[in-house]
């Protein structure tokens, strides 16, 4: 009787375990769901490409906070007229991205700017149609995003990397909730192209391991290094391999070297990333200003 009723206690733990982390997600998601299209076709093709047009060229100031702003608000009215283009709808996941990221400070709002990111990278991943099929059938993304191509890895990164950064700063359960989710999205963008967004999916599994219980560090190290290898002066990866392994695994060299290598290489070195790679230098000096916070 005590081995059945072990074996009863047992069973029910699992069970419950297994009901919070796959149920306490946090959040809905919104893929079979679209933007209202509008009602008639007087937006015709060459507003819809002025428009475009305007929100592009602000893109390209996005390196200080004000035009970064200025072109969040562009691609978010350019995606209003036209809501079924797949392409701009990434390029909004990102500009959310970048805002929340670089630009917000306060947590409330930055948790509703990495919110709309994913919900608008979910509703571009929706457009897909074998994405769609698949999500309609069996309504488990990690399988649906395996049907996404190559043409979607821009949709697939900014809607995994929005949802990172919002479970991120979720409770525990919520985490781990997610973390197969998110998993899969950037699995599907290793398998595609490992080097996409100089080297995306090895620098999120170097950061995966230190933000979940028993994590291995050595795992982390490797990615990091692998998505520097792939693309050394995306300084990005440089300044989380700092903050995430290096303080975890209490490794100061390693700390000091990344941070200091940012800080001392020109930004402007890949023209495509100048304004993150700026806004990544001057958040790596105020890394280093906290280093006696992070090792004692």
């Amino acid at each position: 009787m005590k081995r059945s009723s072990v074996q009863k206690i047992i069973l029910f733990a699992i069970t419950i375990s297994s009901f919070y982390f796959t149920s306490c997600s946090g959040r809905r998601a919104v893929f079979l769901e679209s933007q209202e299209i509008p009602k008639s076709n007087e937006v015709v093709t060459e507003v819809k490409l002025n428009i475009r047009a305007a929100a592009d060229s602000l893109w390209e100031l996005r390196g200080t906070p004000e035009k970064a702003l200025e072109m969040l608000k562009a691609y978010v009215t350019a995606s209003e007229t036209n809501p079924t283009d797949i392409n701009l709808l990434a390029r909004l996941s990102r500009a959310y991205y970048l805002v929340g990221n670089y630009v917000e400070s306060d947590p409330d709002k930055k948790d509703e700017l990495f919110t709309k990111g994913l919900e608008t990278g979910e509703r571009a991943l929706g457009l897909i149609p074998s994405f769609r099929k698949s999500y309609t059938e069996n309504e488990d993304v990690k399988i649906a995003i395996k049907e996404v191509g190559i043409e979607g890895i821009e949709a697939i990164y900014w809607t995994g990397a929005n949802y990172g950064k919002w479970a991120a700063e979720k409770n525990l359960l919520v985490r781990l909730g997610n973390k197969s989710k998110i998993e899969a999205y950037n699995q599907r963008v290793f398998d595609l192209d490992r080097n996409f967004f100089y080297g995306a999916a090895d620098r999120f599994f170097g950061a995966l391991p230190t933000r979940v219980p028993g994590g291995d560090l050595n795992l982390s190290k490797f990615h990091f290094e692998k998505s520097i290898e792939l693309a050394p002066n995306y300084f990005g990866t440089r300044t989380l391999f700092a903050e995430y392994y290096a303080t975890k695994a209490q490794d100061k060299d390693t700390f000091v070297k990344q941070l200091e290598y940012v800080i001392n290489t020109p930004y402007d070195l890949v023209p495509e990333i100048i304004p993150e790679n700026k806004y990544e230098q001057e958040y790596a000096k105020k890394l280093l200003e906290r280093i006696d916070e992070f090792f004692k």
